[in-house]
């Protein structure tokens, strides 16, 4: 958003989406190993800085966040991923 001028109404809107989100990754409690693969996801959107705080390989992370979504952090993370390595994945013949 940082050059693109939008309307008033598209703002509310992506501030609420925004403040959804953070409340959804601020109060999300991990019980397991995958579940704090997506939560250190949602705070970093790295896959690397993942693997080394949480001591897993890139490979497991990898795994886990594009698995099907188990609760709606999970699918949020996901489709996030998919999105951003979009362009990774498809294949030029």
């Amino acid at each position: 958003m940082a050059n693109k001028f939008i309307t008033l109404e598209k703002a509310k809107t992506e501030i609420k989406r925004l403040q959804y989100y953070v409340n959804l990754v601020e109060t999300y409690e991990p019980i397991n190993l995958e579940q704090e693969i997506v939560k250190e996801y949602a705070k970093t959107s790295s896959i690397n800085e993942v693997s080394r705080r949480l001591n897993v390989s890139y490979e497991t992370v990898v795994d886990v966040i594009s698995s099907m979504g188990k609760d709606e952090l999970h699918k949020l993370v996901r489709s996030g991923y998919m999105k951003k390595t979009k362009h990774s994945r498809t294949y030029s013949y």
